[in-house]
């Protein structure tokens, strides 16, 4: 029995929306065996975007790096790594204030209102942009 409630309303609403961009990446393989990218650049898409974990401290003998992950749920089709009618494609690039993450893990939630989808995203960005106080 499916969830008898619609979350469609709440996602939606401007007061917990905020706005991202999508590079969707084609991936095709060449001769030589090395994978190329026909990118296509998707602006102004809206969906409910916050931080998740794990965004812990990692520390290596020549440098540290501190992990940074959002969850992003929205109606646009995100990707992960997924096959077309033989085209490939990589996971999706979400940009959400001046990162880029990468879809790690991506669940359909179409279930609690009509195409959601629900993502992990993790930082792809060696240094992210640092918290704004304003």
């Amino acid at each position: 029995m499916p969830p008898l409630i619609n979350v469609s309303a709440a996602i939606t609403s401007p007061m917990l929306a905020d706005q991202f961009a999508v590079i969707r990446r084609q991936q095709t393989v060449g001769t030589n065996g090395r994978a190329s990218f026909i990118t296509t650049n998707v602006p102004n898409l809206s969906g409910v975007v916050y931080p998740s974990s794990k965004n812990d401290l990692e520390r290596f003998p020549n440098f540290q790096v501190t992990g940074k992950t959002i969850t992003v749920i929205t109606r646009f089709a995100l990707r992960g790594e997924s096959e077309v009618a033989v085209t490939d494609y990589a996971p999706d690039i979400v940009q959400w204030h001046g990162d880029s993450f990468v879809v790690a893990a991506l669940e359909d939630w179409s279930a609690f209102g009509p195409g959601f989808v629900f993502a992990l995203c993790s930082s792809q960005d060696f240094k992210d942009v640092p918290p704004t106080t304003e």
